[in-house]
């Protein structure tokens, strides 16, 4: 079945999202088959750019109930052979990760950024240039020190903050600042209301003060009590998703420091120059190298997401009787919006060397309502119906964007 994930994947940025669908169910194959040729209907006119846009690299157990084929698939996958599971349908792995892992001219890679995270190394982490065009400093909150508050203030605003998850925050009883749909903050950044650990503590600005504030949000035994408010650490709410829904700092230190194997808090503050002004570009660059910092982009650690993480899941399959022949009903569900896909499979796909594929986007008018405005729902029909008179083929019926009717 890896010849439908290999296909999908023509279709552009959607087809990243689509071959994670399409490669659940052929793990087994992979592992025992070369890259071979597939075949696909025609996708809708009315196709567009899915919100995904996203790859995975393995899928977790289904929650529901399988059949038999795609329990085989998942005991033989290709990650059980210690290789990444998309090498088999990406062709050499070292062409392909040298491809897509290249870092931006100037900057480090992701690896290397991890695993100064990792040590409690502080990285510089660089947006577009047509968004905050800003550099920050990052460091895992839990590896926070006195020296490394102390350096922070030293170069960057002072203003330090910490990016939390949602559940981490609600937890220890730490509000917004604004209420989401009354901020007017140009970059949507979730400011909280600001703390100072209590205990241990004198005013809550010094060095020590606010490194112990900061080691207290990454602790999982932290209680709503330990904190003052407001104080002078300024916890910011990371959006569910990370860079992959917002492409700011805040997503960035939360994902760099969970990719470290670290508590998911990370601490962040931009960096300034010496008279005030915000350091950019060829600036951060000198900082970084005056410091030996590893430097990378937000916009790199996107692509290393996508390419890495497991974005969707499985969660669950049943029998579907239809007027054409009876299919497999597969639901994912994408991990980034919630939103659920199906993959309607029909037939033994594993085992053949041409499978007929239809990318098809939700219309409702058109689907279910009869709607003559489009053509969805012909085209949806007639897509079951080659599927079934070709003995076997997928439909991944896509959530999410209306179609045209």
């Amino acid at each position: 079945m890896n010849l439908v994930a290999g296909k999908v994947r023509e279709l552009g940025a959607r087809g990243k999202y689509l071959s994670s669908i399409a490669q659940s169910h052929g793990k087994a194959c992979a592992a025992r088959q070369g890259r071979r040729r597939s075949k696909h209907i025609k996708h809708s006119s009315s196709s567009r750019r899915s919100k995904l846009e996203c790859s995975a690299i393995a899928e977790p157990e289904p929650t529901g109930s399988s059949s038999s084929s795609s329990s085989a698939a998942d005991s033989n996958g290709a990650a059980s052979l210690g290789r990444h599971p998309f090498e088999e349908q990406l062709g050499d792995p070292k062409h392909e990760e040298d491809k897509l892992f290249k870092p931006t001219p100037g900057f480090d890679s992701i690896q290397d950024a991890i695993h100064d995270m990792a040590k409690g190394k502080f990285v510089v982490v660089l947006d577009d240039e047509d968004r905050e065009n800003e550099g920050d400093l990052i460091i895992a909150a839990e590896k926070m020190t006195h020296d490394d508050v102390a350096f922070m203030v030293n170069h960057t605003s002072g203003l330090i903050c910490v990016g939390m998850e949602g559940k981490d925050l609600d937890r220890l009883d730490i509000p917004q600042m604004v209420d989401e749909k009354k901020s007017t903050d140009s970059m949507g950044t979730a400011f909280t209301v600001s703390v100072d650990l209590k205990k241990g503590t004198s005013t809550g600005i010094s060095a020590a003060d606010r490194c112990a504030t900061v080691r207290a949000l990454a602790s999982q035994g932290a209680l709503p009590g330990d904190f003052r408010r407001p104080g002078h650490i300024f916890p910011l709410r990371y959006r569910d998703g990370g860079v992959l829904k917002r492409a700011g700092h805040t997503e960035a230190a939360v994902d760099l420091s969970r990719l470290a194997g670290c508590f998911p808090a990370g601490v962040l503050c931009e960096i300034v120059n010496q008279d005030g002004t915000m350091s950019r570009g060829e600036q951060l660059l000198n900082f970084a190298k005056e410091h030996n910092l590893k430097t990378i982009t937000i916009s790199d650690l996107i692509k290393y997401r996508r390419y890495y993480e497991s974005l969707v899941e499985r969660i669950s399959s049943a029998r579907l009787p239809t007027k054409y022949g009876v299919f497999h009903a597969y639901s994912y569900r994408s991990k980034i919006d919630d939103i659920e896909h199906i993959a309607l499979v029909y037939g033994d796909v594993q085992n053949e060397e041409d499978v007929l594929v239809r990318v098809h986007s939700e219309c409702l008018t058109g689907d279910i309502l009869g709607s003559v405005r489009c053509d969805c729902g012909p085209q949806l029909d007639l897509a079951m119906k080659k599927v079934v008179e070709s003995g076997c083929g997928v439909i991944v019926y896509l959530r999410g964007q209306e179609g045209r009717g």
